[in-house]
């Protein structure tokens, strides 16, 4: 069973000081109590996150959904990889601008290529944050087939 803590950090609204006196106290204190029950632990940030990735070990979570890479978010794929290591899922991980027609297609391709390779084995592929009002279906048609072609080839 997965919970979703149902917040939406985003740095400039939670800075790190906050984060430290009011979220990593709760998260600490009930990822104890949870992890107990089995239960899979997630928070949803976006926006601009760089400032709050350090936390993302410490904080007794077990994914961290739509954390929004650049160009829309503030950071790149590899430091997110970094940050959380190989055990925090990333959770959602293409930045939902690319699915417009304003961003030409090799980048939403490099995207999900890049994210599948940094995160095997702990990722849930999906929108970071929300899929835009001028994004094009055949957009995600594409990246499904880049899945396909993807686990073909990793097994």
């Amino acid at each position: 069973e997965w919970i979703n803590y149902g917040d939406n950090l985003h740095s400039k609204i939670l800075p790190p000081s906050l984060y430290e006196k009011y979220v990593l106290p709760e998260y600490q204190k009930r990822g104890d109590i949870l992890h107990k029950s089995g239960k899979f632990l997630f928070s949803h940030w976006d926006g601009d996150v760089r400032e709050l990735l350090p936390y993302a070990r410490i904080s007794a979570l077990d994914g961290i959904e739509a954390i929004t890479p650049l160009p829309q978010g503030d950071v790149t794929l590899e430091e997110v990889a970094a940050a959380l290591g190989p055990d925090i899922f990333l959770v959602d991980g293409i930045c939902s601008i690319l699915f417009s027609e304003t961003f030409p297609l090799t980048m939403l391709e490099d995207q999900a290529r890049r994210v599948m390779e940094l995160f095997e084995g702990h990722l849930v592929l999906g929108i970071s944050d929300e899929f835009p009002s001028d994004g094009k279906l055949e957009r995600i048609v594409r990246v499904g087939e880049m899945v396909e072609e993807f686990n073909s080839r990793h097994g």
